[in-house]
């Protein structure tokens, strides 16, 4: 009916279950071959495989066809289209099928930067399962547990060989990143709705419709709870002064969500009257009150109780214990006009015994041990605190709640993040970035009123905070565009919520992975209130799918499958057998195997004894590249081995090592690995010269009988004993967690990135020596580097198992002689891990000395270095103006707010401004005098951070 005949490519994107299964069939029983695309690959690299496949039909289910919004093919909907399906005729096609046809299409990693699709026909495979046969043997009545991804080819064994040798087939639902420990949710996050409008945005007719209508749908949703903040006498956050009044209202239309304060300032209110009002909104609501504290830091709010300002954090716990004893319904004393005390205790009683409270901080750890100590919750942000940095604050936090003996939970932590879910990444950026920004203005406006209150400043004198206050006045219209310009940048890249579902879940995983529980979703930035309500059905969609994808991920694990399905076979990586062995259950498990096949990257002989202490059945090692269709050569472990090898070839297949001139070398001697025979595939799709490239008609080949020879790339050499052993890659291609990836790859990605000038990327081992991708990066000229934006940006078009544990910005990339860049050189990331201690390069001349002490005073340092990151010091768009501000005052220079983020370094600007024709820029302006009084005041500063943390050198 669609056209699928012999050869036609039919791409596949169901997620694993019986469907996939189905579907796999039904395009092979067509005739067709078929093209895998993992549903959770991201949707940019699944378009292009797409488009460089030509495919002209493609088989969905759910909404992974959302992942392709270019193609305009034919697409078969398994569930939309279940009813046309269903009257098709239940006889299979008539096909006859050649062992030249072909059987499916799989795309690998490619040095050129594009993955490149690999055809393998029916001949290929049946020689593969003829040689499975001969390895594995026939065992009608076993069990598989299939774990494998479709888009790896070891699938077409745990799925196909499987099938048609009458084995019972019982499929791993969860992705192949958590069956190997790697990537995905491991717990559910809650998600809530969070508010703190600009009141100058709302419309005057209806300013809460976002408020009331957002909750009736959230709730209806299923989302965990809806925040309301504190705000007084100032646009931004200017509709809530109240959240009790506001949570009160949404009490009265809600009937299941969680009513929450984000947050009450206690030191501007009487513990007395909040008790009062949170328990009746508790009572409204049915005991769905919950309320996070904050000390305030906004004078103004002050008015209220301005005697609280100057003790406003000791007054914020001590209020805590008193609103918590009301709420338990205790007394406490009060005075009366003429002195005497009374006790009194509020009314009416609440529905909860004890109030769920949460402790707001900025991202000071002392407030997150502060909380911890007292059994409080934890709600906070990504304003001047990156997510990397949330992972020790709140494994300080848990630590607190530990040692203070609450119990066995460990508390919660809650992020307040700004978000905007759609289909589109650019077109979600281009409808946050003005509401954004204008968003970002009358914040901004607050903090200019206000800067020395402002917790993301540091002053130490109200000399200093009348600086500060000026230096906002005086900001051009040009500095402010700037600052907000790059404040949206950095919130959208790597501190909001914002894009696809696919890049959203990135941001969720990372979450997850630092210990969050909840994420409370601000959705009113100014984005127009019906536009902002139509995406709470997206947010609805990415809630619903990680709420999915953690449930399946804590369901059953590889060994109680094992022992639920009575499994025989099993095949996977080391890095999964490693993993298996890890958890709970695996001796029993293991030890009902009958076959446990290894393979996909290089066997361990340690893990290969550890296994085999376990088991009583067979362990096989696998070896063979994509190329040559699936597995070329088995050993079976004997259980003495101190080196692994690959082992001999398969039925029809034959190994050559080969030096540099393609001409054999003597057993016991290494070279490159060529592999013959009937498995060899017919070559890359659409890659002609790359094909003729790898895939070589070489002399040796013809007197063997076969037409061509794989160059594998890999460095083997045979034993005397006739086995083949495993040595390397002769290129940059590694294979991790069973993945083959061309590190030229990745290298492409970050190049393509803006600002990247040079990037190197290799496998180094951690301190638990598990192998992880690393990447280096070097910035273009003026161009600032954000590593975590960079790997944010590279999961757009490469797969989970490409992406870098790391990425890390240098000014510079090490060369060899011949100015290839020197990987060996490349530093260890421990000597990088720290990315807020200086490096205490020397400083060159007295522009730099003066650069460094201004740095070093506005980041709160001991000391800058000359080719230290502004922004890798912990320094961001606000405190820039507090630089440009000193630099006119101290060395009577100016450089604009976008000079500063293009010369983030002390170098660069100090280069800058040498060079600017600004005759007051040049070093020799700046009076010894001068740099010898700021060096001075370093010198206190840094005495002074020293005692404050003694044991700091």
């Amino acid at each position: 009916m669609l056209g699928v005949t012999t050869g036609t490519i039919v791409g596949i994107c169901v997620p694993r279950g019986v469907p996939m299964v189905v579907a796999l069939l039904a395009i092979q029983k067509a005739g067709g071959a078929y093209l895998p695309l993992d549903p959770e690959y991201p949707s940019e690299r699944l378009s292009y495989q797409v488009e460089d496949a030509q495919v002209p039909v493609l088989v969905t289910l759910g909404d992974t066809s959302s992942l392709f919004p270019a193609f305009r093919g034919a697409v078969v909907r398994l569930d939309e289209d279940a009813s046309r399906i269903a009257v098709q005729p239940a006889s299979a096609p008539m096909r006859h099928l050649a062992s030249k046809d072909l059987a499916y299409v799989i795309y690998t990693s490619g040095s050129t930067g594009k993955p490149k699709g690999v055809m393998v026909e029916h001949g290929n495979v049946l020689n593969f399962f003829t040689g499975m046969d001969q390895r594995l043997g026939r065992r009608e009545g076993g069990a598989w547990l299939a774990v494998t991804s479709l888009s790896f080819d070891i699938s077409v064994l745990e799925i196909c060989w499987t099938l048609t040798r009458g084995l019972k087939l019982v499929l791993y639902t969860g992705d192949d990143r958590r069956a190997s420990g790697k990537g995905g949710l491991r717990r559910k996050l809650d998600f809530s709705l969070f508010y703190f409008a600009s009141d100058e945005a709302e419309k005057a007719h209806d300013k809460y419709r976002l408020l009331m209508e957002g909750a009736r749908r959230a709730d209806a949703f299923g989302f965990e709870a809806v925040w309301s903040p504190e705000r007084h006498f100032h646009a931004f956050g200017g509709l809530y002064p109240n959240p009790a009044v506001a949570s009160a209202a949404l009490a009265s239309i809600t009937k299941r969500i969680q009513i929450r304060a984000g947050s009450v300032v206690l030191p501007i209110n009487d513990p007395l009257r909040v008790a009062e009002e949170w328990s009746l909104v508790d009572n409204l609501s049915q005991g769905r009150v919950g309320i996070a504290f904050a000390s305030g830091w906004q004078p103004n709010d002050f008015v209220l109780a301005p005697q609280n300002y100057a003790d406003r954090k000791q007054v914020l716990m001590d209020g805590i214990e008193t609103v918590r004893a009301l709420w338990r319904g205790e007394s406490i004393e009060r005075p009366l006009a003429d002195g005497r005390k009374i006790a009194v205790r509020t009314l009416p009683r609440p529905v909860q015994k004890e109030l769920p409270v949460w402790l707001t901080t900025a991202g000071n750890v002392d407030t997150w041990i502060a909380a911890g100590k007292i059994g409080a919750n934890v709600l906070t942000h990504l304003l001047g605190q990156t997510v990397e940095e949330l992972r020790e604050k709140v494994e300080a936090y848990r630590r607190a709640w530990s040692a203070a003996g609450h119990g066995p939970r460990e508390g919660r932590v809650t992020i307040m993040l700004h978000a905007f879910v759609g289909d589109c990444d650019h077109s979600v950026r281009e409808l946050v970035r003005r509401p954004m920004i204008e968003y970002l203005r009358s914040s901004v406006g607050l903090v200019k009123s206000f800067v020395a209150s402002f917790p993301t400043f540091k002053t130490n004198s109200a000399g200093e905070a009348e600086e500060m206050s000026r230096d906002f006045e005086k900001l051009s219209a040009e500095d402010l565009e700037a600052i907000l310009e790059n404040a949206f940048e950095r919130y959208f890249e790597t501190s909001g919520l914002f894009g696809t579902l696919e890049t959203c879940e990135r941001m969720v995983e990372r979450l997850e992975s630092v210990g969050i529980d909840e994420i409370a979703c601000l959705i009113d930035f100014g984005v127009d209130s019906e536009l902002a309500l139509e995406h709470i059905d997206h947010l609805n969609r990415l809630r619903e799918h990680v709420t999915q994808r953690a449930e399946a991920a804590q369901g059953q694990s590889i060994p109680e499958l094992i022992a639920a399905h009575g499994i025989t076979h099993l095949q996977c990586t080391p890095s999964m057998a490693a993993m298996i062995l890890a958890q709970s259950g695996s001796a029993e498990a293991l030890a009902k195997l009958e076959l446990l096949m290894i393979g996909g990257e290089a066997f361990p002989p340690a893990l290969a004894r550890e296994l085999r202490a376990h088991m009583r059945g067979r362990i096989i090692n696998m070896y063979g590249p994509t190329e040559t269709a699936i597995w070329s050569s088995t050993y079976e472990l004997r259980g003495d081995e101190e080196q692994i090898p690959i082992g001999e070839p398969i039925a029809n297949t034959f190994f050559l090592v080969l030096d540099a001139y393609g001409q054999p070398v003597p057993s016991g001697l290494s070279g490159e690995l060529w592999i013959g025979g009937t498995g060899v595939a017919r070559g890359y799709l659409h890659r002609a010269e790359l094909s003729a490239e790898r895939f070589v008609h070489h002399p040796l080949a013809a007197e063997l009988g076969a037409p061509r020879l794989y160059r594998t790339g890999d460095i083997a050499r045979r034993r005397d004993d006739g086995l083949f052993e495993f040595l390397g890659r002769v290129d940059q291609q590694v294979k991790l967690r069973g993945y083959r990836i061309e590190l030229g790859e990745i290298e492409a990605a970050l190049r393509a990135r803006a600002g990247v000038h040079e990037a190197a990327v290799v496998v180094r081992k951690d301190a638990s020596s598990e192998p992880r991708l690393l990447a280096y990066v070097s910035p273009k000229p003026g161009a600032v580097l954000a590593p975590d934006a960079l790997r944010l940006e590279l999961r757009e078009s490469l797969p989970e198992f490409m992406i870098p544990a790391r990425v890390m910005a240098l000014p510079e990339l090490p060369h060899t002689p011949n100015q290839k860049i020197d990987r060996k050189a490349l530093p260890d990331p421990e000597q990088l891990a720290a990315p807020k201690a200086p490096s205490n390069t020397k400083l060159e001349d007295d522009l730099e000395r003066a650069i460094a002490a201004i740095w070093a005073e506005v980041l709160t340092l001991p000391s800058v270095g000359r080719d230290d990151n502004f922004f890798d010091l912990g320094g961001h768009s606000l405190l820039t103006v507090q630089v440009q501000g000193r630099l006119k005052r101290q060395l009577s220079v100016h450089a604009s707010i976008t000079d500063l983020f293009r010369f983030p370094t002390v170098r660069s600007l100090a280069d800058f401004l040498r060079n600017s024709g600004d005759p007051a820029s040049s070093a020799t302006t700046v009076s010894a005098e001068r740099v010898q009084a700021r060096q001075e005041g370093l010198d206190r500063r840094r005495a002074l951070l020293q005692r404050r943390q003694p044991g700091r050198s």
